[in-house]
């Protein structure tokens, strides 16, 4: 209440009464109860089961079978709560060094796994503390199945066989004052792949669809403290001095997670590696960026840099991949609903590509354009940070090597990334000190 009063004084000294009563009406109370309502941030971890099955090996010119047992594996998540409690996104990281699976003894090595997850659940009686609410939703993981039978002595192990599914979730969540927890059932249409054993022998792989999850997520109301009248009242203060000091557009920087998601296959591993055609190229990587928000118009020009690379490995070949990206784009904020504000725009980038084939290298920078689109959790425009959730995408990005491509058109899912606006805090504190 304290800086209210401050600020309000200093407020009356600088403008008229009228002015002051004007912008009062740019946020009002009832705007930030409902839109800080909206989200909150999630973290926390869970224990996932990924169902077994059998492989099929030729043993003297004869099939067989082997079982294998489940996977337990523990991950890590991060998301929020979105829609007053009716949607939570989230990205589940596993804890791969953690993980359980018995092999069989006719194998070296037998690896059943998932990569990073990213999905969706609805709730259609929304997450209250004290509820218990049912849940259904999608996601898209990354799955991972790889062997190699003993008595073998490549240089690289087995074949990795990867591909990017889109199981579909059912469970329930319970909400305490503080946490939630997860119960949960997920199914996936893949149920039968083919793995090489061998460069030149197949396996025929048959997969459980069903796993399970149990977990505790950690939620925070971040923006709980905004919804009396003297906020609304601060806030109001706040837009004026950024008004004032012409600050409403403002330099920033950003720093998140993202995830490179395979969208296209490589016909250069087709024609050259078939045992590695279907391992999957992406993964994890630091999103960077700097830029202006632009007030009138409601848009950002920014700057990024990614770098995100792979290695593909089999047998006695390795294949290393890596990609520079040096980004300038735009995009257009299309509405604020509540605080969520979506926006769409182009990119023009530098694209650095490098892929080493065991000893020889080939690299290539060319131009590129692309799209951007996403998401900023704003609830006002007088923050000095905020959450922004980017999605871009290079159609047909690639290089050829021996005149075959090779694919590096990624979608990059930037899930959740800090921006910090430059000089804001430091204004505030200026008319906090009354030094203006």
């Amino acid at each position: 209440m304290k800086k209210i009063q401050a600020l309000l004084l200093i407020l009356l000294y600088s403008k008229s009464i009228t002015f002051a009563q004007k912008i009062d009406t740019i946020y009002t109370q009832k705007y930030l109860e409902k839109s800080t309502s909206f989200a909150w941030t999630t973290f926390g971890g869970d224990l996932l089961m990924l169902g077994g099955g059998s492989s099929s090996f030729m043993n003297n010119g004869i099939t067989q079978k082997i079982n294998f047992n489940p996977t337990f594996t523990p991950r890590l998540t991060i998301g929020g709560i979105h829609f007053w409690g009716h949607a939570d996104f989230y990205v589940s990281f596993p804890l791969s060094f953690l993980s359980f699976q018995s092999t069989p003894k006719e194998f070296k090595k037998l690896e059943y796994r998932q990569g990073i997850e990213t999905g969706l659940k609805i709730y259609p009686l929304a997450l209250k503390p004290g509820r218990i609410s049912p849940y259904f939703g999608a996601s898209f993981r990354l799955l991972s199945f790889e062997q190699q039978l003993e008595n073998t002595s490549y240089k690289y192990g087995g074949s990795e066989w990867q591909k990017m599914i889109f199981p579909i979730h059912t469970g329930i969540s319970y909400t305490s004052k503080k946490y939630i927890w997860n119960l949960g059932l997920t199914y996936q249409a893949l149920q039968k792949i083919n793995n090489y054993i061998s460069p030149n022998q197949l396996s025929k792989v048959s997969l459980n669809p069903i796993s399970f999850q149990i977990g505790l997520t950690r939620y925070i109301d971040i923006d709980k403290g905004m919804r009396s009248s003297e906020s609304a009242a601060q806030e109001n203060l706040k837009y004026h001095i950024l008004d004032k000091e012409k600050q409403l557009s403002s330099w920033y920087w950003g720093l998140g997670p993202s995830a490179g998601l395979q969208m296209s296959k490589s016909p250069y591993l087709k024609a050259n590696f078939p045992y590695l055609y279907d391992n999957f190229i992406g993964g994890f990587m630091p999103d960077i960026t700097f830029g202006r928000f632009f007030n009138k118009p409601d848009m950002n020009i920014g700057l990024s840099y990614r770098t995100l690379g792979s290695t593909l490995q089999g047998f006695d070949d390795k294949i290393s991949i890596r990609r520079h990206s040096f980004m300038i784009e735009a995009y257009k904020n299309l509405f604020n609903w509540l605080g969520f504000v979506p926006f769409a725009g182009i990119t023009g980038s530098v694209e650095n590509l490098n892929v080493r084939v065991n000893n020889l290298k080939f690299s290539e920078t060319k131009p590129a354009i692309g799209f951007i689109f996403g998401w900023d959790i704003r609830v006002t425009k007088t923050g000095t940070n905020l959450l922004r959730t980017n999605l871009r995408w290079i159609p047909e990005l690639n290089m050829k090597i021996d005149n075959k491509k090779m694919m590096f058109d990624n979608l990059e899912f930037n899930f959740i990334q800090w921006v910090q606006f430059i000089g804001r805090k430091k204004t505030y504190k200026k008319y906090q000190s009354g030094k203006q």
